[in-house]
């Protein structure tokens, strides 16, 4: 039977994807691992460790696991390794491939927004502002976000990761970075500005996209409610129903007052599961699907 397994077991996220696991109607066999467990052969691999325990793992398990899957940072603009939306550039992976990059959560909601959209427009600049749930900075976070008199209580932090001396944070350029690689557009001009707000599951994104020809609205919201895992509400939809449901959701699409050039809309989503682990589990089904 085939073999998948976890590398990370005992935090959120390693909770988070073997939930996913479970729903891979493929017959696989799940193992699970602690990080300093001895790791037997795998077919695939999921490690869901912090960057340096990544760093430190991935080159040791070359030998034993045939397919890699990181859910950390640590790989993702190695220009080596595929970072990977299964609904977007699966076709980044080939059976070449050993080790494979799961992408930022917010990142992960601006460009399945993008994506449905390339077949009909180039895209000239995109900006956006994120309003990330409490969740995102995991278990350490959440702890505090529930002690009385947290920071984070009824608050808006426009900081979220470390501050660089160019006064951009280190989570700011995920979004400038990745989207670049994601979309294999190594132009792209992509403004960020990533906040994290008291909510506890859930991020969104206040979008704004310039385009290389006058919006069609119809055809925008068509093209986002025919791509996988993708809807376009014409209500206004929240972190709330967002939360526990594996699509991304798309509202508030408006053309700009000034240049029909230009739309505005809010995405929300999961972060832990679209943004984290259901993207891993759709990677892992990739790979059983085509290479395992």
């Amino acid at each position: 039977m085939k073999t998948v397994g976890i590398i990370g077991i005992n935090g959120r996220v390693g909770q988070n994807v073997l939930s996913e696991l479970n729903k891979v109607k493929t017959p696989i066999e799940i193992k699970t691992f602690g990080r300093n467990d001895e790791v037997t052969p795998l077919d695939i691999g999921i490690l869901c460790t912090d960057n340096p325990v990544s760093r430190e793992l991935a080159p040791k398990l070359k030998d034993r696991v045939r397919f890699l899957i990181d859910m950390s940072s640590e790989f993702r603009m190695d220009p080596h390794v595929p970072l990977v939306i299964p609904e977007i550039n699966a076709h980044a992976i080939t059976a070449n491939t050993h080790l494979i990059a799961s992408p930022n959560c917010t990142t992960t909601g601006l460009v399945m927004s993008l994506a449905p959209l390339r077949n009909f427009y180039q895209f000239k600049e995109v900006f956006f502002c994120s309003y990330q749930a409490i969740s995102g900075g995991g278990k350490k976070l959440l702890d505090d976000f529930h002690t009385p008199g947290s920071y984070y209580e009824k608050n808006c932090v426009p900081l979220i990761g470390t501050l660089l001396e160019n006064g951009h944070t280190t989570e700011d350029l995920k979004g400038l970075y990745e989207t670049r690689k994601i979309m294999e557009l190594p132009d792209l001009k992509v403004y960020c500005h990533t906040v994290r707000v008291a909510v506890e599951n859930s991020h969104s994104l206040a979008v704004t996209l310039k385009l290389n020809a006058p919006a069609d609205l119809p055809k925008i919201k068509q093209a986002w409610n025919n791509f996988p895992n993708l809807k376009y509400m014409e209500s206004v939809y929240t972190p709330k129903e967002a939360s526990g449901k594996k699509d991304t959701f798309i509202c508030r699409l408006r053309q700009d007052v000034e240049d029909n050039t230009i739309i505005h809309y809010f995405v929300t989503f999961d972060n832990l599961l679209k943004g984290a682990a259901m993207n891993g589990r759709q990677i892992a089904e990739l790979l059983l699907e085509k290479f395992v």
